[in-house]
Order: structure tokens, then C-alpha cells, then sequence
């Protein structure tokens, strides 16, 4: 997905497509009154922690209180966990919707790095060999991307009664979900938050106001300076490109607020100014010159436009209200920002044309869809879903159709954006060319065809409303 949409829920192949992703989902999440819940019991906790401290002080401990919050509160899944909870991609699909040459870069990363784990013995040979067979057979896990919302709400899939974990997230959901907790720490806690990422993994590095700099590996594992320079000791005998190689060998892009340095090809859309302080800081903290940031640098460099999104987040770094926070980026309208909105899955724009288009991408109701023979039984499947609930709590937030099949919950408009798509996949396969249109007003959501309308609300067959309408879902409106 490319465009407006690219936030709405991108999927591992869209993220290798587009390093600037991460952006609008850091920004979206701070939409979320349940980011800034999490914020104010981080900061209770230093402030607590401060006061039993008797004066030592611990430059990090910002930081480290927000990745013992994600390593508490958190489910990492392994990929085989995303098949099984999530399903598969179909390669085929995505190869078609991104192009061959992405599809395929993406995937000889990720394989690359399976054998590194099983050839190192971090991981068991039979906890990858299986998803290697699957890929070979045209799936892949369906990794998908979202605000810290949606994290949240999916620890239901888990079928765990208890209150841990409060979320399921993947690297990349726990890296935007640092940096939007550190970008609301009280001002000059942190100077920096940056991703050194490959198609395989995603981390965060970042520093303080001070220059003293940080590696969050994943939601269990932080170093500072000196846990790193202690691990390159004790278990890699001093050679700390050894030891970075073991963590991240295949690292392919470096992503900052101005943007994008791909390693792969040279090119960057960071300032020159603001490359040579990274570089600076990933030499001081790994104790060495990054062989794979040399090979970038020694690679013709292309430099493109910085970030529209650097300034968003410059303003709001150290921004401690919600209330502000919302003012400042609902107004936000002009394209690209329009994606923060888009991520956080807002209904209050212009164009809600890209949900309609990410809808049709979603696996499980393409999947679904084309197992229906009728718009009736596709009204059948919709009406069977019992709950009426707004995963985000606010009707005037959309959820995709994956996600209200999954979770078995959607408000009327969830369910129209639903029964929307699958109606279009049955068009599809029945040969019929006749427009879906989904018409919105303030109490119910109306799915509709020349000779055909449906109500979300009543769950009945109604008369197509002519007025009371406040949106409409169909192509470019």
C-alpha cells in the first residue's frame, strides 16, 4: 500500500517498502490516551524510584523504566505464533500488490537471517525450519503493524484470561511504541530516538541531551554503553563487529526523524549534519566503525527530501498533554501528516477513500470472501458477529475488517467497512458489476448496491437514506 493509506495497517512487506512507516505510527500513537496512561505510570515510577534512590542517579532511567514497561506489559510472538493467531500472507498476493523486486529483497533477508539463528544455535533449527518450508510454498506470517490501540486490544487472541500481557506486539510495534513513550518523558530526558532495522528486525538507539546513548535490541533487552562494552568482553573476546553481527548483521536501513539512510544502496534523506552525529554516536557506543555503515558511505549517495514528519516530531518531543498533543496534529490536514491520522484510524477526514483500499488487501476477508457465493451469506457472516464494541472505544475510529473478524467486535461501522469488502470480493467472483457504496451518518452505517441496502445498526434491509448522510466509503470519496 502506498499513498495516504501506507499507515492504516501496513504489513512486514509494506515496512521494508517503506522505511518511513515508523513515523506516522510513533506520531499516531500519541493520539492515544492509552500511550499517555502508560507515560504517566512510567514517570510515577521514577519519581518513586528517585525518592528511594537517596541521591544516586541514573542517567538512564527514563529508558530503562519505558523498556521494563514494554518487557512487562508486552507479548513478543514468534513468527510460527503470528501464523497460527494471525494466518499467512499469500507471497503471490503481495508480490502482485508491491512488485516482485520488494517481495523478494525482503524475503532473502529474512531467510538470511533464520540460518544465521539456526546456524549460531540462538534459535532451534525446528522453530524456523517450518516457516522456511511455508515460504518455499508462497505464505508468510501475516505481520501487520498498528497503533498501540490495536496492540492492546489484540491480547484477547491470546484466549488468556489474565491481565498479562496487556498487549501482543511484534519488533516494530515495540519500537514505535518507544520512541511515542520517550518523546513524552518531561523535556531533555531524551535528545534522540532513531531505528537500526533490517526486513528481519527492528531496534531503537538513541541518546540523551548529554550525548549518552542506549540500544534497545527488543522489549527485553537494553544496553547502555557499558553493558555493551562488557558483553563485546565477556563473550566476544573484544571484537565488537563480531558482536554486533551476531545481533544485527543483515542491519539494512537507519531511520531518523529527517529520514532514511539505506545501506543497501546509498542513499539517504538525512542531513549531512545530522548523519555525521549518528554515525558519531554508533562508533562511540559499538567501539567501532560498523563495517555495514562503511560499505553504506563508501556507496554513491543520493540525497532526496528530508521528512515532512521532522519537524512534527521535533515540536512534540518532551510534549507532556494529551490535549495538546491532539490539537497539534488534528490539525495536521495536509498531506503527508494526513498518514498520522490515517494510522490512528480516524474517520474525521476529508478522504476515507485508503481505508476502503487497505480493506481490500486485508488476508483473512479476501480469504473469507472468496469462499462466498452470495452478498446474503456475506450479510449472514456479519450479522453472526455478536459484539458491538469499538476496539479503540470511539466510533469515530475504524477498524479494519481483519480485525472485527478476529476479535469478533466492531461498531456499525466496523461492520459496514466489513460486510463493504466481502460483498466486493462476492461481486467479483459472481461476475457482477454493480458499485458497493457504505453511506455513514450520525446513528448507523449503510451498506448499499442499485438494488440492495443494508443497515449495520437494525441488521435489516431498509430503504437507501437520501439524507442524514456524514461520510460515505467508496472510490475517491
Amino acid at each position: 500500500m502506498t499513498g495516504q493509506g501506507a499507515a492504516i495497517a501496513p504489513n512486514i512487506f509494506d515496512g521494508f517498502a517503506d522505511t518511513r512507516l515508523l513515523l506516522p505510527l510513533v506520531l499516531g500513537n500519541l493520539l492515544s490516551q492509552n500511550l499517555w496512561d502508560f507515560s504517566a505510570r512510567i514517570q510515577a515510577k521514577i519519581v518513586a524510584a528517585d525518592t528511594s534512590a537517596h541521591g544516586v542517579e541514573d542517567p538512564l532511567k527514563f529508558v530503562r523504566a519505558i523498556q521494563k514497561q514494554l518487557d512487562r506489559h508486552f507479548k513478543h510472538l514468534h513468527p510460527s505464533e503470528v501464523a497460527d493467531i494471525y494466518g499467512e500472507l499469500s507471497l503471490a498476493d503481495e508480490r502482485l500488490r508491491l512488485g516482485n523486486r520488494i517481495v523478494d529483497q525482503a524475503l532473502e533477508t529474512i531467510e538470511a537471517s533464520f540460518l544465521q539463528r539456526i546456524n549460531d544455535g540462538s534459535v532451534p533449527r525446528n522453530a524456523l525450519e517450518p516457516l522456511m518450508a511455508r515460504i518455499k510454498l508462497g505464505y508468510f506470517p501475516a505481520f501487520f503493524y498498528g497503533n498501540i490501540d490495536i496492540v492492546l486490544a489484540n491480547k484477547t487472541l491470546l484466549g488468556q484470561k489474565s491481565s498479562a500481557p496487556k498487549g501482543v506486539t511484534s519488533c516494530l510495534d515495540e519500537v514505535a511504541i518507544f520512541a511515542s513513550l520517550a518523546m513524552t518523558m518531561p523535556g531533555g530526558s531524551v535528545a534522540n530516538v532513531i531505528s537500526l532495522s533490517s526486513a528481519a528486525h527492528y531496534t531503537a538507539f538513541g541518546w540523551l541531551p548529554n550525548g549518552e546513548a542506549w540500544w534497545l535490541y527488543g522489549k527485553n533487552t537494553l544496553y547502555s554503553r557499558q553493558d555493551w562494552s562488557d558483553l563485546v568482553t565477556q563473550q566476544f573476546d573484544g571484537d565488537a563487529q563480531q558482536a554486533f553481527d551476531f545481533y544485527l548483521k543483515d542491519i539494512e536501513r537507519v531511520v531518523c526523524v529527517t529520514g532514511t539512510f539505506d545501506l543497501t544502496s546509498g542513499q539517504t534523506s538525512i542531513s549531512q549534519e545530522h548523519l555525521v552525529e549518528i554515525l558519531a554516536q554508533l562508533d562511540h557506543f559499538f567501539g567501532v566503525r560498523l563495517t555495514q555503515m562503511t560499505a553504506g558511505i563508501s556507496k554513491s549517495s543520493k540525497i532526496e527530501h528530508a521528512s515532512p514528519f521532522a519537524p512534527v516530531m521535533r515540536a512534540l518531543l518532551g510534549s507532556q498533554s494529551l490535549e495538546w498533543t491532539r490539537e497539534y496534529l488534528l490539525t495536521q490536514q495536509d498531506s503527508p501528516l494526513l498518514e498520522v491520522l490515517y494510522s490512528f484510524r480516524s474517520l474525521e477526514l476529508q478522504d476515507l477513500s485508503p481505508y476502503l483500499s487497505v480493506a481490500r488487501q486485508q488476508p483473512l476477508c479476501k480469504l473469507l470472501g472468496r469462499a462466498l457465493t452470495s452478498r446474503l451469506e456475506a450479510v449472514d457472516l456479519v450479522k453472526n458477529i455478536e459484539g458491538c464494541a469499538s476496539i479503540f472505544k470511539d466510533r469515530n475510529r475504524i477498524a479494519m475488517p481483519d480485525e472485527t473478524l478476529r476479535l469478533k467486535t466492531g461498531t456499525d461501522r466496523d461492520k459496514a467497512l466489513l460486510l463493504h469488502t466481502l460483498i466486493e470480493h462476492v461481486c467479483v467472483l459472481t461476475s457482477v458489476s454493480e458499485q458497493v457504496v457504505t453511506l455513514l451518518t450520525e446513528d448507523d452505517s449503510f451498506v448499499c448496491m442499485d438494488s440492495f441496502c443494508f443497515s449495520l445498526k437494525t441488521l435489516s434491509h431498509v430503504t437507501r437514506p437520501i439524507t442524514g448522510i456524514v461520510a460515505q466509503l467508496s472510490d475517491g470519496a
